[in-house]
């Protein structure tokens, strides 16, 4: 029976080798497609990659010129300003020697003598005017400061509530590693929600930033570490079990020591912040009372 079943062996073995053919060739295909998609996506992030550095330097130089432009802007506002006090300065003066030449002149109504009554209105009128002018640009200067002085006090206050947020945030991130879960995540670092203005920045500020980037550099070379020992495998499992264990004791007693570390200097630095804030304080009302006295004694 089996020498009698050669013949649809045979043909049995053509059709499955003429698949086997044909699936071949259709893998060999896709391979070829799919290597020719390869160097298409290659190509592509290539290019992506030319651009993105294009565009990184247009940045880099767009900020550059930015902060140019923001110098001569400064610079051609205290210009401005120094115009604005000349201008101001001779156009009182100007005035001020057209009343003294307006009431030198001879009166036509007496006939060539001066009249004494009137002799001084002009200047008397000048002078109230200009003090007038002089009243409300210095309202209106008061009113700017002020303005400015609160803006301030709101960026700082701003700035204040976004520090506890970002203590609150890392105190959190804090509690979820020290749970031991690998697999939850806890967000970026403090560092990464960081305020980078240097007109908001307090020294306490740029202390807490340095110490956040510290932290996240270590956190990295945890990770890291952490990584590596994951990888490592032992030839008993229960000395790779106690090992691991050990290390998550060690990670944990790790985090604890710069999470005390952190708290202990953050309540440094906000001691050193509220002195600060209070010799600010005092700074300013003496300040403000040199200049009051300035403006009420020594204008004169």
């Amino acid at each position: 029976q089996l020498l009698g079943n050669q013949d649809h062996v045979k043909v049995e073995l053509k059709k499955l080798k003429k698949a086997h053919d044909e699936q071949q060739q259709k893998l060999e295909e896709r391979v070829l497609a799919l290597g020719k998609e390869l160097q298409e996506a290659k190509g592509a992030i290539g290019d992506s990659r030319h651009r993105l550095v294009e565009q990184s330097a247009a940045l880099i130089t767009s900020q550059s010129q930015l902060q140019e432009v923001e110098a001569e802007n400064s610079r051609l506002q205290l210009r401005l300003k120094e115009l604005n006090e000349e201008y101001r300065s001779r156009l009182a003066q100007y005035i001020r020697d057209v009343a003294n030449y307006m009431d030198s002149k001879p009166s036509s109504v007496t006939g060539g003598d001066k009249a004494p009554a009137g002799q001084a209105a002009m200047k008397h009128f000048v002078d109230s005017m200009l003090r007038d002018i002089q009243a409300s640009y210095k309202s209106r200067e008061e009113q700017l400061a002020q303005a400015a002085r609160g803006y301030k006090k709101r960026m700082k206050d701003l700035a204040k509530k976004h520090e506890k947020l970002l203590i609150a945030y890392g105190m959190q991130r804090e509690q979820i590693r020290s749970l031991g879960s690998s697999a939850v995540d806890c967000g970026p670092a403090e560092l990464h929600f960081s305020i980078t203005d240097p007109e908001l920045l307090t020294n306490s500020s740029r202390e807490l930033n340095r110490l956040r980037e510290e932290k996240a550099k270590l956190e990295m070379q945890l990770q890291e570490l952490q990584k590596g020992l994951g990888l490592m495998s032992g030839p008993d499992p229960n000395e790779l079990f106690c090992s691991r264990q050990l290390d998550e004791e060690g990670w944990v007693e790790v985090r604890k020591q710069l999470r005390e570390f952190t708290q202990n200097t953050q309540e440094d630095l906000e001691q050193e912040r509220s002195q600060l804030l209070t010799r600010a304080v005092v700074a300013e009302e003496q300040v403000s009372e040199l200049q009051e006295y300035i403006d009420q004694h020594l204008a004169r």
